[in-house]
């Protein structure tokens, strides 16, 4: 089941969860305003739900809570950033303000960051740089979840790529896993019952798939060396594109762990201490290129040209951004949406931090 609740309310609650955990003021902050912003904008399956393994990472030390990143190699265009294990948005939010102030001053910014965690949507930080009148891109690697095209054994993380830019009347924001679905989806399905969509997780390679919604497959996929996987973006055969997926999956690869000299998404398990995912982050300056707000107003034009296209019957033609914007002005007015088994799971870290915290309902 899911209720609305009162978004400022779940902040000020995560908030202080992150402060008992013992982060700074500063810290907790940022942290809160990632997960609420993600749930705002329709995100459930990396907003508060995200929360329960955060917890679990910061218990068993695979997060550091006292960590800080740091630039261990820096030219006027680039950066490579140590996370030192730190929470993933704080790593995210440091390495992303780096590449925006290197674009600021010589027009393209490109930070490769190893060692850090779970950062939430990639698109958060994309949109920290088209928040700023750049262009934005932002990629992670993750532990083994795809199954390359014809193997039986998954290889390549989910590895979202987004991409955003200034636009009217509000920023165009891509942000999708090269997987069909990301990990995160899979879990918020569980948690509601739901069956799984055919084409989302896959058995054997090449073979016939169809829906899957057996617990024990479903736990396989936390197991890199089980027979059961994500599907590429395209299915898992490559006359319906197979390879497309999991060829964009390896470029996220190439900007996250390997110019950074990180771990590999073979590499990443969720219990050993020592590796942890990496992730990339670019910063554009369009005034590079010619005027900034011609820039942007063609592109807004030619966004509106798409979404004025002939649709067919009882659909709409969007472009990346307008779903999430609709689900904020609705999440923002009438509620976030919580599921209740995700809601039971941030209360009940609440409840073992001590935090205190009253109802979470719309007044």
């Amino acid at each position: 089941m899911v209720k609305r609740y009162d978004s400022d309310k779940v902040k000020a609650l995560v908030h202080k969860i992150y402060k008992a955990y013992g982060f700074t003021e500063e810290q907790s902050a940022a942290v809160a305003e990632t997960l609420i912003y993600t749930d705002l904008h329709g995100i459930a399956s990396h907003g508060v739900q995200r929360m329960v393994m955060y917890d679990h990472f910061i218990q068993n030390g695979k997060i550091r809570v006292k960590s800080k990143p740091e630039v261990v190699k820096e030219t006027d265009v680039s950066a490579v950033v140590d996370a030192n294990f730190g929470l993933g948005q704080l790593n995210g939010i440091y390495s992303m303000d780096i590449a925006i102030k290197k674009a600021k001053e010589h027009g393209v910014g490109i930070v490769t960051t190893k060692r850090s965690g779970h950062y939430g949507i990639a698109g958060y930080y994309a949109n920290m740089a088209a928040d700023q009148g750049l262009i934005g891109l932002s990629s992670t690697n993750s532990r083994p979840a795809m199954l390359p095209t014809h193997a039986t054994q998954a290889f390549v993380g989910t590895n979202p790529i987004a991409f955003a830019m200034p636009a009217k009347p509000h920023n165009f924001i891509y942000d999708a896993a090269t997987t069909t679905v990301p990990q995160g989806k899979i879990e918020v399905y569980r948690k509601l019952e739901k069956d799984l969509p055919a084409l989302w997780v896959a058995k054997d390679g090449d073979q016939e798939i169809n829906d899957h919604t057996d617990n024990a497959d479903l736990d396989a996929l936390r197991d890199p060396l089980s027979n059961v996987g994500l599907t590429p973006l395209g299915g898992v055969r490559e006359e319906t594109g197979s390879h497309k997926g999991f060829g964009l999956g390896v470029i996220v690869e190439v900007f996250t762990s390997i110019l950074s000299l990180g771990n590999t998404s073979t590499e990443i398990t969720p219990e050993d201490l020592q590796v942890g995912p990496c992730q990339s982050f670019i910063a554009i300056d369009p005034s590079i290129f010619g005027d900034v707000d011609q820039i942007v107003q063609r592109f807004s034009d030619y966004l509106q040209q798409i979404r004025e296209l002939p649709a067919i019957p009882g659909k709409t033609v969007y472009v990346a951004g307008d779903k999430e914007a609709l689900a904020y002005e609705d999440r923002k007015t009438n509620g976030m949406v919580i599921d209740d088994k995700t809601l039971a799971e941030v209360t009940g870290i609440a409840d073992r931090l001590g935090v205190q915290y009253g109802s979470l309902d719309m007044d």
